[in-house]
């Protein structure tokens, strides 16, 4: 007989890793709640124009993408922010900005499967629209450290740049938008030679090339003293300028908003994603070498898909990644026990229906309820209740139910006792916290 696995890349979630990313996405949408995003959902499979639009060649070439059996090409979502941009030009074009929205999604890429990569993978995103302004991304940037937080990530790091910058100064050079995103491609890459070679074959100035050259060595964590090495690269173009100026707003106002972790600006950073035009961010955590991540400005997306010409800016939580940096950290410790409560089991073939029965009111009143149904006599049935985790057993014996009573037997010490049968329920949540 043959043996099925699942697809390389693909995973099943067996219980306790659903526990796991239950937990992070609970809290992903404890954040929805407090910062007034609003959850929506979009199809998996969206029109391959939209996704590859602005996705860049990285991720072009890595989709999953088919022709319908209606002969349309299509494609499995590799990311969320352009089916967001979608819905806000279609569909929510005329509602009052600034408009915030979130989601929780899987997404397919066909990536070689390693550590924190598959080819089916789960992330979150807030996305902020109608805003072109500093705080707004300030916003998106305190939202990402809130849930680390949260989820009692203590030492991590924001690592923050802006794409506007070398678009700003590529633009001067009269380079186009298409040759842009390959320069900013290959230094995703941190193909750094490469990205000046080509720069070379564009015949950028001299004090371009230099600025570039020099803007990728610019880095660290006292984001002033970078930021003010980067205006003496920049000279005087202007947009560049205007673009680091944004960017050491947004470290700003993130520090006086409650970013406390390090924030690392690299004014070299870069993204694939070819929709960004100004600040962009991902964050780390420490000993994992992947990003858990991150987001940035993109501000003429929605434009680009029939919607009025719309600010926006967002980030992505990468829910495997952040399970992943988690267990690592150890910080599931105490957060996935059993949720099985307790298990009802009849001393009898005579008693099953009572214990369905206390099982159903025990149910009624908020206690998560088990009835042993396999016809386990009670000392099998109660090993198995060991093996299983359950903390509590409800054991409905002839005696007992005839005085109005059940046997609560604790099995963790081993301890039982006789407890009325209308007061059981009270009695269970008292010992199980519920």
């Amino acid at each position: 007989m043959k043996v099925f696995k699942t697809v390389r890349g693909m995973r099943d979630f067996l219980p306790e890793d659903l526990v796991k990313r239950r937990l992070v996405e609970d809290k992903v949408r404890e954040c929805f709640r407090l910062y007034g995003y609003e959850e929506i959902e979009t199809p998996v499979i969206e029109p391959f124009e939209l996704i590859a639009a602005k996705a860049g060649d990285d991720i072009r070439h890595r989709m999953y993408a088919f022709k319908d059996l209606g002969g349309r090409r299509v494609a499995m979502r590799p990311e969320m922010t352009a089916s967001v941009a979608r819905v806000v030009a279609n569909r929510l074009r005329s509602e009052a900005k600034p408009l915030r929205l979130g989601y929780i999604a899987n997404c397919f890429r066909y990536d070689n499967p390693q550590m924190g990569r598959y080819r089916e993978f789960w992330q979150a995103g807030f996305e902020l629209f109608g805003s072109e302004r500093a705080e707004a991304d300030a916003e998106i940037v305190i939202i990402f450290h809130d849930l680390m937080t949260r989820l009692d990530f203590r030492d991590f790091t924001v690592k923050l740049g802006s794409v506007g910058i070398l678009r700003g100064l590529l633009g001067d050079e009269g380079v186009g938008e298409e040759d842009q995103n390959a320069v900013m491609s290959l230094l995703d890459k941190k193909r750094v030679k490469k990205a000046l070679s080509f720069l070379d074959e564009l015949r950028v100035s001299e004090g371009c090339r230099a600025a570039v050259k020099r803007l990728v060595t610019l880095r660290g964590t006292d984001w002033r003293r970078v930021t003010a090495k980067g205006r003496e690269a920049l000279g005087d173009n202007g947009e560049a300028l205007a673009a680091l100026s944004n960017l050491e707003e947004v470290v700003r106002l993130s520090a006086e908003g409650g970013v406390t972790s390090t924030m690392l600006v690299d004014l070299g950073f870069t993204r694939g994603l070819e929709y960004y035009t100004g600040m962009i961010f991902e964050v780390f955590a420490p000993g994992l070498g992947i990003a858990l991540g991150g987001g940035g400005r993109y501000d003429r997306l929605v434009e680009l898909f029939g919607g009025e010409p719309t600010p926006a800016v967002g980030c992505s939580p990468g829910i495997d990644r952040m399970v992943l940096a988690m267990e690592k950290e150890g910080l599931f410790t105490g957060k996935t026990r059993s949720q099985a409560g307790v298990l009802v089991v009849p001393v009898g073939e005579k008693l099953i229906g009572k214990a369905l029965s206390v099982a159903t009111d025990l149910r009624g009143k908020g206690v998560s309820a088990q009835v042993e149904v396999s016809g386990r006599g009670l000392s099998s049935a109660l090993s198995h209740a060991d093996r299983k985790g359950f903390p509590l057993a409800v054991i409905i014996g002839s005696r007992e139910v005839e005085k109005g009573f059940v046997t609560v037997r604790d099995m963790r010490t081993k301890v039982q006792r006789e407890v009325p049968t209308v007061s059981v329920a009270e009695e269970l949540k008292k010992e199980l916290r519920v």
